[in-house]
């Protein structure tokens, strides 16, 4: 159904490890070798060492309707937003997980379905740019500094000037922009990413992908000595007759960037002091299990 890949970028060789559901996001932790991972409905612990999945225990409130989509490490925990199955209904949202506690705290309401995110905290509490890819919004959210409201919010380009769907985004190495993709569900053959321009929403380069429509995430990398831009793209629900002209669906790519330096990591995030889940919920994945 789902699975954690790590890309080897010098002997692009890749390793899988299969996972019983549909994973939405994954940070790294504390401690090697040990993700923390929104699958389906609930978070896990993922031991890539011993290919163990662990239950944490928390899972989202209610509404079986949405799964955990896309998500980012902050200090201190997790801000994830989820989607509707059938992204017709505004039943989703973004939240915040705080480490400490435990604790989910529902930030955004009526979300179709909460994609790419990128969060800088200031003098007075944070900023957070975040997409909901079905209306088509790229929005910029004042938050408190506990990240508990929303104290204002504005768009960051207007929705008709977007290309396409918008799904992941990271932010530029100099914080002044985002790397956003594009998801085009028609019957095209050509992708697309760009680089915005936070403060007034110009776009400042663009990406195409020759075969391969769907755009999903970018990630900035370190390769052959440049800094790179590393893109997904997907084939998930695609139709023969899209896929006989977008016969690259699927592919990875990477892209130069004319940036010299990488953006800093995420934080990583901090492990619990009691153990995580109770007794016999680790579970050891084989490398053929498929859920």
């Amino acid at each position: 159904m789902g699975s954690i890949n790590l890309l080897n970028l010098a002997s692009r060789q890749n390793t899988s490890f299969p996972l019983p559901g549909r994973p939405g996001f994954f940070v790294e932790t504390e401690q090697p070798g040990m993700l923390l991972i929104g699958l389906e409905r609930r978070l896990v612990l993922f031991d890539l060492l011993a290919r163990r999945l662990i239950e944490t225990g928390v899972r989202l409130p209610e509404d079986e309707r949405v799964i955990i989509n896309d998500g980012i490490a902050i200090a201190g925990g997790l801000l994830f937003g989820t989607k509707d199955l059938q992204f017709r209904e505004r039943i989703a949202g973004l939240y915040r997980f705080d480490a400490e506690s435990r604790s989910l705290t529902q930030l955004v309401a009526g979300e179709i379905c909460s994609n790419g995110k990128h969060l800088v905290r200031d003098a007075d509490g944070a900023v957070l740019i975040e997409i909901d890819s079905l209306p088509r919004t790229i929005t910029r959210y004042r938050l408190d500094a506990g990240l508990r409201r929303v104290l204002e919010q504005s768009l960051v380009v207007e929705p008709a000037l977007l290309p396409a769907i918008p799904d992941g985004l990271r932010a530029t190495p100099d914080g002044a922009g985002i790397v956003v993709a594009y998801y085009n569900p028609e019957a095209v053959s050509m992708g697309l990413a760009q680089e915005i321009r936070l403060a007034d929403g110009a776009v400042l380069t663009e990406w195409l992908f020759p075969g391969s429509p769907r755009v999903t995430c970018p990630e900035f990398a370190w390769i052959d000595g440049r800094v790179q831009l590393i893109f997904t793209t997907a084939t998930e629900g695609m139709a023969r007759e899209i896929r006989d002209i977008a016969p690259e669906a699927g592919t990875m790519f990477c892209a130069e960037t004319h940036f010299q330096t990488m953006p800093e990591p995420p934080p990583l995030l901090a492990m619990w002091r009691n153990p995580i889940g109770p007794p016999g919920t680790g579970k050891r994945l084989n490398t053929d299990e498929r859920g």
